[in-house]
């Protein structure tokens, strides 16, 4: 048998959910400021898609900075969604100092016994995702997790070595599951390409 711990998220983590709408009023695509991430921008590969994703100023992010203001390693986990819910990514240094909106959880590693990379991937877990979809208001039209219940999860803790190495597969496979992705976006639109330079595109009547 597997050895491991067995303990609540919420002895392992600080769980902070999002702000409410109204501080947020003013997100748009359309001005510069602090990007805000939504449930929209996180990816089944555990990433975040940056080119639809909305700002708010300056003055309102520091504003907001205290609570929600995102550091590297922490990870973001959508708690309202129709489609989406479990969908996560752990913060890179690219996104430091972004905030997250409404719909999303901040999960705040604060034990030295859990490496942010591990529950990544464990939030992904069957059993795990089973787990969060039936304390999320199961039969409502919008799936909603508090972060009470989430703070409930038990989490499975191997040693540290062993979430390095289970975490480090795990990434390769999610880095190469994104550049299958990507040749999937791109080959057929250089098939497009190839034909119309042979062709050309006239209309045919």
């Amino acid at each position: 048998m597997p050895k491991y711990e067995r303990l609540h998220l919420g002895e392992l983590c600080e769980i902070v959910p999002g702000p409410s709408g109204g501080l947020l009023d003013e997100l748009s695509i359309g001005i510069d400021g602090v990007p805000v991430i939504s449930p929209p921008d996180l990816t089944d590969r555990q990433a975040v898609d940056t080119s639809r994703i909305r700002r708010v100023s300056g003055e309102t992010a520091n504003s907001l900075a205290e609570r929600f203001r995102l550091r590297q390693g922490d990870v973001v986990l959508v708690r309202q969604s129709t489609t989406g819910l479990g969908r996560r990514a752990l913060i890179t240094e690219e996104q430091e100092g972004w905030l997250f909106s409404t719909s999303c959880l901040r999960l705040v590693v604060t034990s030295d016994r859990l490496l942010p990379s591990y529950l990544l991937h464990y939030l992904g877990h069957a059993p795990v995702h089973r787990w969060i979809s039936n304390r999320a208001n199961p039969g409502q039209a919008v799936e909603t997790l508090t972060s009470r219940n989430l703070s409930e999860l038990p989490v499975l803790l191997p040693d540290l070595e062993s979430q390095r190495a289970l975490a480090g597969a795990l990434d390769q496979i999610n880095a190469q599951l994104r550049m299958h992705d990507e040749l999937s976006r791109r080959l057929p639109l250089l098939g497009r390409a190839m034909l119309t330079a042979k062709l050309g595109d006239a209309r045919l009547e």
